[in-house]
C-alpha cells in the first residue's frame, strides 16, 4: 500500500506539472491568433449528478454518495482549436467527524450539512466534425466547502468531539486543510450544434483528489461528474 501511495503522488505531481506546462504552452501558442481574431464567449447551464469515491468503512460512513449537480459555465474560444472553459457547480451533502476525518454520511447518521461549490477553468482542445465537436481538456478545479449543523441536530447531541455543534465545525475546518479544497480534473464533452445559436451535449468530468492523494488515502474522494449542457 505504501508503494501505491507514493507511486499516485508522484503520478499527481507530474500530471500537474504537465498540465500546467502544456495549458501555458498552448495558450502563448495560440497568442499570435488572437491579434486577428476577435475572441467569442458562449455561456452555457448545465444539470447532471456527482458520484464521490468514498473508501472509507461503511459501518461509520455512507457508500458513494451521488448527489444532483447543477452550475453553469462559459466556453471563451482563444481560437478555433484552444477554449478555456470556466464552470462553477453546486450541490449538497451530509457529512459526520469521526474523530479525525469528516466522511459522506447518510441522512440518519448526519451531523453537517455541506454546500458544495467547485469552480474550474480548464483548457479545452477542439476537434469538430460537421455539426459535432469533440472536447478533452484538463484544469484545476478548486472545491469550496461550507459546513452548518444540519437540521434537527441540536448543538449539545453527542459529537466525536463532546458536541454535535463541535463536529460541525472541525468538518467546516477540515474542508481546508492538507490541500483537501484542490482537484485537478480531466474532462471530455461532445457538444452538437442544433442551430448557429444553441448547441446541446454531455460532459464527464473526473476530479482527482489531491488532498487525499497527499494525506496517503489514494483516490479517495475522487468525484466523477456526468451532465448534460446547453450552449448558448
Amino acid at each position: 500500500m505504501h508503494f501505491l501511495e507514493c507511486a499516485l503522488q508522484k503520478f499527481m505531481k507530474r500530471f500537474f506539472l504537465i498540465a500546467v506546462l502544456f495549458s501555458m504552452g498552448a495558450l502563448c501558442s495560440a497568442q499570435s491568433e488572437n491579434d486577428s481574431k476577435k475572441i467569442s464567449v458562449s455561456p452555457y447551464a448545465n444539470l447532471g449528478f456527482n458520484i464521490t469515491v468514498n473508501t472509507a468503512s461503511k459501518e461509520k460512513s455512507a457508500p458513494p454518495p451521488v448527489n444532483f449537480a447543477g452550475g453553469m459555465g462559459a466556453i471563451i474560444d482563444i481560437t478555433d482549436f484552444i477554449t478555456l472553459e470556466p464552470r462553477l457547480d453546486f450541490w449538497a451533502m451530509y457529512y459526520l467527524f469521526d474523530g479525525k476525518d469528516a466522511l459522506p454520511a447518510e441522512i440518519e447518521q448526519r451531523t453537517a450539512s455541506v454546500l458544495c461549490f467547485m469552480l474550474d477553468v480548464p483548457v479545452g482542445f477542439n476537434f469538430r466534425k460537421g455539426s459535432h465537436t469533440f472536447t478533452p481538456g484538463a484544469g484545476l478545479g478548486i472545491l469550496m466547502r461550507f459546513a452548518f449543523l444540519s437540521s434537527g441536530v441540536k448543538p449539545d447531541d453527542h459529537g466525536a468531539t463532546g458536541s454535535a455543534q463541535g463536529d460541525a465545525e472541525k468538518i467546516a475546518s477540515w474542508f481546508w486543510g492538507k490541500g483537501r479544497f484542490l482537484y485537478p480534473e480531466v474532462f471530455f464533452a461532445w457538444d452538437y450544434s442544433i442551430s448557429e445559436k444553441l448547441r446541446a451535449g454531455l460532459t464527464a468530468r473526473i476530479y482527482l483528489p489531491l488532498g487525499s492523494i497527499i494525506d496517503g488515502k489514494g483516490l479517495d474522494a475522487t468525484i466523477i461528474n456526468l451532465s448534460t449542457r446547453f450552449v448558448f
